[in-house]
C-alpha cells in the first residue's frame, strides 16, 4: 500500500489526463509477477491494469522527487496487479475526472484514496481497504480560532479539493449552519489538495479540509499549519470499479485478501505512518475483502 514501487529513472513531464509512464523512454509499465489470482477479462490494455489516480494526496498518492508516483495506494496497486500477473499503468488526472475516466473505459479501476459515499456508490462499485477521518488545517496557531464543527466554520473561508468528499461535507455543514440561523462558510473549491494548502498559507482561506493521514504528513513536513479540528473519523475508502463489473471486483478482492494475509498491508500502514485504527480489516486478514463491492459501498458516509 517485494512491495513494488513506481519510480522513474530520470524526470519526465507529466500532463493532466495523460498516461503516466513509470520509466522515461521505457514501456510505461511495472514488471508483472506470476499470477496467484486469475486476472479479469476485458482489460483496457492486455496484460496491464490501468488505474486512475489524482497524485496530489500524500501519503496515498503523490509525485516523487524524480517525477514518478509514490504512496500507499501506489505500492498497494502494484502488489495487487503483480498477484494477478499484470503490469500497471497510471492515468494521473484531477480528482473530479476519475469516475468519468473509469466510466468511459479509459481506466480499469480508480485507485486514489476515494471515499465511499452513497452518491458515488450509485456510479461505481467499491472494494474498501482503509478507514480514515477528516481534519481542518489552518495557518499555524489557528488565528481565526476555528474550533467546533460546524459552528466554528460560520462566516469562515474553507478550501476543499473540487469533487472530493470534503466539498460534500462542507456543503452539508452549511445546511446545518443555516438551520441554526448562523452565517454559512464560504467554500473555496480548488483543483488539488496542494492548491487548498496554498490558499490557507497565502491567507486566501481560513482553513482547508484534508484526511487525517494527510494532515499528519503536512504537519511533519511544514510548521506553517495547525490542526483546528478533526471529524468524520469513520470514513471508508476503496478501490472503485465500473458499476456491475463483478469480475474486476472479485479479482481485486482476492488480490487484496492475499495482500493482507502476506503482511504487506500491515507493513504499508507502518511505512506511511498510518494509525492502526486505519486498518479496514481490524487485524483479521481473512475478513472483509470477501464482501461484495456494492454492499461495501452502501456502508460509506
Amino acid at each position: 500500500m517485494r512491495l513494488l514501487k513506481t519510480r522513474m529513472a530520470a524526470p519526465c513531464l507529466t500532463v493532466t489526463m495523460a498516461i503516466v509512464l513509470t520509466a522515461c523512454g521505457g514501456s510505461g509499465t511495472t514488471t508483472a509477477g506470476s499470477a496467484d489470482v486469475s486476472p479479469p477479462d476485458g482489460l483496457i490494455s492486455s496484460g496491464t491494469l490501468t488505474f486512475g489516480t489524482a497524485a496530489t494526496f500524500p501519503p496515498f498518492e503523490s509525485k516523487s522527487s524524480s517525477g514518478g508516483l509514490e504512496g500507499f495506494d501506489i505500492d498497494m496497486i502494484e502488489s495487487l496487479a503483480s498477484s494477478m500477473g499484470l503490469k500497471t499503468r497510471a492515468l494521473d488526472t484531477d480528482f473530479d475526472g476519475l469516475i468519468p475516466a473509469l466510466s468511459g473505459h479509459r481506466t480499469d479501476v480508480v485507485n486514489s484514496a476515494m471515499y465511499i459515499t452513497g452518491k458515488r456508490a450509485e456510479q461505481v462499485d467499491f472494494v474498501p481497504y482503509l478507514v480514515i477521518g477528516e481534519a481542518l488545517l489552518t495557518r499555524r496557531g489557528n488565528p481565526q480560532r476555528i474550533g467546533d464543527v460546524p459552528e466554528g466554520l460560520s462566516g469562515k473561508k474553507v478550501a476543499v479539493t473540487r469533487g472530493a468528499i470534503g466539498e460534500t461535507y462542507m456543503e452539508g455543514y452549511n445546511e446545518e449552519l443555516k438551520k441554526k440561523g448562523l452565517p454559512p462558510m464560504a467554500i473555496m473549491t480548488l483543483p488539488s489538495n496542494q492548491d487548498a494548502m496554498l490558499a490557507v498559507k497565502s491567507g486566501r482561506a481560513d482553513a482547508f479540509d484534508t484526511s487525517t493521514p494527510g494532515a499528519a504528513v503536512t504537519l511533519a513536513k511544514s510548521k506553517d499549519y495547525s490542526v483546528a479540528a478533526t471529524f468524520k473519523n469513520e470514513t471508508k475508502i476503496g478501490i472503485a470499479v465500473r458499476k456491475g463489473d463483478t469480475e474486476m471486483a472479485k479479482a481485486i478482492r482476492k488480490a487484496l485478501n492475499l495482500f493482507v494475509r502476506s503482511g504487506e498491508y500491515a507493513t504499508l500502514l507502518k511505512k506511511y505512518r498510518l494509525p492502526d485504527d486505519s486498518s479496514y480489516f481490524g487485524g483479521k486478514p481473512s475478513g472483509s475483502p470477501s464482501q461484495s463491492a456494492s454492499a461495501s459501498a452502501s456502508e460509506g458516509s
